[in-house]
């Protein structure tokens, strides 16, 4: 599972991208960033939760224990809810924030462990095996790559 800056960096663009926002639109870059992170809220709140687990099984590798049902389908169907009525009031708005959300949300999926049906089926998935090793230079790719397509966005070369 890639961080949340990593998230807020690569979603957000992706969907600001799609959705063809220029870089003078700051109130849609604030909402695909603030879409593409706030996911990782969940993370707090459950390691503060069950920090008892956590102090026995140490954090590393073990974050996909502190996901929500919001990390899976039904986080991405409430989602989807959500920008429908954004998109009703103001259609790219509405597109941004559920590109954001599910880019972050099928990231997770690929890089890391899933439960996509919970919380009615805690089936758990995971697509590719990856070392603690190979996540960090992961998410370092990512915020290397989209950093720099940022900093080329911003200037109006995107």
């Amino acid at each position: 599972m890639a961080s949340t800056l990593a998230h807020a960096t690569s979603a957000s663009l992706i969907a600001l991208t799609a959705a063809q926002v220029q870089p003078h639109e700051t109130g849609y870059i604030l909402a695909a960033v603030v879409a593409a992170s706030i996911l990782d809220l969940d993370h707090v709140v459950l390691v503060v939760r069950d920090r008892a687990l956590y102090q026995q099984l140490g954090y590393r590798g073990q974050l996909h224990r502190a996901r929500s049902a919001f990390h899976e389908l039904f986080g991405l169907l409430l989602a989807g809810v959500l920008s429908a009525l954004l998109f009703l009031v103001d259609p790219r708005l509405g597109q941004v924030v559920f590109i954001a959300f599910a880019v972050h949300v099928v990231q997770d999926w690929v890089l890391g462990k899933a439960h996509p049906l919970a919380p009615a089926d805690n089936t758990e998935m995971q697509l590719f095996s990856l070392t603690f090793g190979q996540k960090v230079l992961v998410d370092v790719i990512l915020l290397i790559v989209f950093g720099g397509l940022w900093t080329l966005y911003l200037f109006g070369y995107l």
